[in-house]
């Protein structure tokens, strides 16, 4: 007898304990699936050029985590073209007592927006025309939410002492069906917390290897040379309008003075010998970060950054320290 009565107290606890257990489960399921997705988005190609997208991989990368999160959790993926999991397979549905859907209305499976003006932005007009220019990153927010239904718990537990309910409406059959079917979510669903995650993405550096002779031009947006462009040829840049101005009129006194020849245009002059155009110099630092420069018929070598300022060279020695204090490398230049 009192065994008998001892398991109409136990047994629905231990239900209800598995019942808590499964949603505690699928919380931590809807937070792996926004956090994963989100931190996707550090390793994203931001200099290539996007096609309909705010850049290259926007789309397929929120695209391919609700790919992986369709059965839930990341680890059932058959990783084929067209997985069965989410081709409405319920089979990655094993749970005793709660079963989670993003069907449900009110869930959502991941989901990632990006605004571009809100971190970095100076509201100034030539920062700015860069910024819709190269940025293709900037707040990134990543948002998730899971429904759970009750497939085995009674809604009510000794009603002849309590009207109280213990779980909401007890469901049978098809899981997608009754998470999409037309009904009061209120009475049936738990809807758990959203999930929401965000972080801002470094979008201008580079990844491709930068090199330039003087004098060269390009105008390859992945490049940096595009980029010192946008700037520095720009009408909003008052320095540039003052000193095109100003090379324009030495060039028409030293025409007129006979001191260069008649024909000399410099619309034809290419960098370096027109001040208006970009000319820069960068090459990848293989120990001293030194380049052999055409000049009046010769070559001279030089520095192409502050690596000898003749008073500390810090350039150098972070150079030569970081083969013993940067993550692992034992000697200077090591790419780990």
């Amino acid at each position: 007898m009192e065994t008998a009565l001892c398991m109409l107290v136990i047994i629905p606890v231990f239900m209800y304990a598995i019942f808590l257990d499964d949603l505690l489960k699928h919380a931590l399921d809807g937070q792996e699936t926004a956090v994963s997705t989100i931190w996707d988005y550090t390793v994203a190609d931001y200099a290539a050029t996007p096609k309909d997208e705010s850049f290259a991989g926007f789309g397929q990368i929120q695209g391919v985590a609700r790919l992986t999160y369709c059965d839930h959790e990341s680890g059932l993926d058959s990783f084929q073209a067209q997985p069965p999991e989410c081709d409405n397979d319920q089979s990655h549905h094993q749970d005793l007592v709660a079963h989670v859907c993003w069907l449900h209305p009110g869930a959502q499976q991941v989901q990632c927006t990006l605004n571009q003006q809100a971190v970095g932005s100076y509201g100034v007009t030539l920062h700015g025309a860069y910024m819709s220019r190269f940025n293709r990153g900037g707040l990134i927010r990543c948002s998730a939410r899971n429904g759970v239904q009750n497939y085995l718990l009674p809604k009510t537990l000794f009603s002849e002492f309590s009207q109280v309910d213990l779980a909401k409406e007890t469901k049978s059959g098809s899981i997608h069906d009754n998470a999409t079917a037309n009904r009061d979510v209120e009475k049936d669903t738990y809807l758990l917390p959203w999930e929401r995650i965000a972080l801002v993405t470094d979008t201008w550096a580079l990844t491709r290897e930068q090199s330039f002779e003087p004098g060269q031009s390009d105008d390859d947006e992945e490049r940096v040379y595009a980029r010192v462009a946008q700037l520095y040829v720009n009408e909003e840049n008052a320095g540039y309008t003052q000193m095109k101005s100003a090379v324009e009129s030495l060039v028409s006194a030293a025409i007129s003075d006979k001191l260069v020849s008649d024909d000399v245009k410099l619309d034809d002059q290419g960098p370096g010998d027109d001040p208006r155009r970009v000319s820069m110099s960068i090459k990848p630092i293989n120990g001293e970060p030194t380049q052999d420069i055409k000049q009046g018929g010769d070559s001279a070598t030089y520095f192409n950054n502050e690596w000898r300022d003749w008073d500390r060279n810090g350039n150098e020695e972070t150079y030569r320290e970081r083969g013993r204090n940067y993550m692992g490398c034992t000697k200077p230049g090591c790419k780990k």
